[in-house]
C-alpha cells in the first residue's frame, strides 16, 4: 500500500491509513501470487478497496481452514470476525472491538474496518456481506454436497458475492457484466476445489458432488484413500475430467467480462480469465492428475499472467488518460492519482 493510493482513494487521517494499510501486510504474509499482480492492474484510488475485499475474504477463510485450533476454537474465532464485521458495516466506524462475540484480534479489527468503510463507499449491499460469511461458516459443519445444485449454492454465495464486490468496484456498465463476474467466480473456485482435493480431504471435507464421484463409480472413501495416498485411479482422473469441462464452460460465459466494465478497471478481469484459463491448460497438459501435477505449476501460472502484464499495464494507464475513472466522493481529477502511480 502506497501513499499515493491512498491519496487518490480520498483515505486520510490516521485510522483509515492504519486499516487500509493493515490489508495490504496482511495480504503479503499471506502470500498469495496473484495478488500484486492483479491490484496494480487497476487505478491507483481503487487498489486499497481492493485490498479491503481480498484480505477480509482471506482471513475469514484462514479462521476456518486452520488446523491449529479445533472446531470449538476456529467457530468462536468466526462468530467474532463475523460479529465484529457486520456491527461496523452496520452502524459504523464508531464501534469498538471485542463486544459480544469472542476473541477479535487487532488485526482483524482493522481490516473489518477497511471492509465496512469500502461497503459504505461503494454502496455495496450489506445483504451480501451477510449471505457471505453465513454460508461460509458452512465450512464447519458440512462436510459434502449432493449435487452439483447444492454446491452451486454455496458457491453463490461465496465466490458469487465476492465476485459481486469485485464487480462494484470495476463499475459495470450493465447487468450482464454481473452474469459473467459470477460464471469467473464459478470456474475459478471449481479449480480450487480440484487443486486443494487433498487438503480439502484432511479437515474431513469433500467439495466435489458425491454425485459426480458417483457417475464415475466413486464413493467418498475413494476419494479420500486416494487423497491421502496422493494416487490418482482411472475413475478419479474421469471425474476431475468432467468437473474440468464445467470449469471450461464457465470460463466461456465469463468471456467478455471486461467489456461490460469501465475502461479503467478492463484489464482485472481479462487478466483473472487468461490467468484461470492457463491453470485449467496446466490441469488438461497434466492429463488431470491433481496429486503429481508439477510444483512449478503455479510458479508457471503466475509467470504466465505477469509475462502480459507489462502489456496490459500499459493498456491499463491508456485507459485511464482517455476515459478517467471516478471514486465516489473524490473529485474525478483526484480519484485517478495517475501522475504518482508506478
Amino acid at each position: 500500500m502506497f501513499a499515493h493510493e491512498l491519496s487518490a482513494a480520498g483515505l486520510r487521517g490516521a485510522e483509515a491509513e492504519a486499516a487500509y494499510t493493515a490489508c495490504g501486510r496482511y495480504l503479503r504474509r499471506r502470500n498469495s501470487a496473484a495478488f500484486p499482480i492483479a491490484r496494480f492492474l487497476l487505478p491507483p484510488g481503487k487498489r486499497p478497496y481492493y485490498d479491503a475485499m481480498l484480505a477480509f475474504c482471506g482471513y475469514a477463510d484462514d479462521v476456518l481452514d486452520t488446523t491449529e485450533q479445533g472446531m470449538h476454537e476456529r467457530a468462536e474465532r468466526f462468530d467474532a470476525l463475523r460479529h465484529e464485521a457486520l456491527r461496523r458495516i452496520d452502524r459504523g466506524t464508531a464501534a469498538t472491538a471485542g463486544t459480544g462475540a469472542g476473541p477479535v484480534t487487532a488485526e482483524a479489527v482493522l481490516i473489518c474496518r477497511a471492509l465496512a468503510h469500502t461497503v459504505r463507499t461503494w454502496d455495496m449491499d450489506p445483504e451480501g456481506i451477510r449471505r457471505f460469511l453465513r454460508t461460509l461458516r458452512t465450512d464447519l459443519d458440512t462436510s459434502s454436497y449432493a449435487t452439483f445444485e447444492d454446491l452451486e449454492l454455496y458457491m453463490r454465495s461465496v465466490s458469487g458475492d465476492m465476485s459481486i464486490w469485485v464487480n462494484t468496484l470495476l463499475e459495470p456498465v450493465d447487468d450482464e457484466a454481473t452474469v459473467k463476474a459470477i460464471a469467473l467466480g464459478y470456474g475459478v473456485y471449481m479449480l480450487d476445489f480440484l487443486d486443494d482435493i487433498a487438503e480439502d480431504a484432511a479437515l474431513g471435507r469433500v467439495y466435489l458432488p458425491l454425485a459426480d464421484l458417483e457417475r464415475h463409480g466413486l464413493s467418498r472413501h475413494d476419494l479420500t484413500t486416494a487423497a491421502a495416498r496422493q494416487r490418482m485411479t482411472p475413475s478419479l482422473k474421469e471425474a476431475v475430467r468432467f468437473e474440468a469441462e464445467r470449469v471450461r464452460r464457465f470460463f466461456r460465459l465469463a468471456d467478455g467480462w471486461h467489456r461490460h466494465v469501465h475502461p479503467s478497471g478492463q484489464e482485472l478481469p481479462r487478466q483473472y480469465l487468461e490467468l484461470g484459463r492457463t491453470v485449467l491448460a496446466e490441469l488438461i497438459r497434466d492429463d488431470y492428475d491433481i496429486f503429481q501435477r508439477r510444483r512449478s505449476t503455479r510458479l508457471l501460472c503466475t509467470a504466465r499472467a505477469g509475462g502480459t502484464t507489462a502489456r496490459s499495464y500499459l493498456r491499463t494507464l491508456r485507459h485511464r488518460r482517455v476515459h478517467p475513472h471516478r471514486v465516489p466522493g473524490i473529485p474525478a481529477q483526484r480519484a485517478d492519482g495517475e501522475a504518482k502511480d508506478g
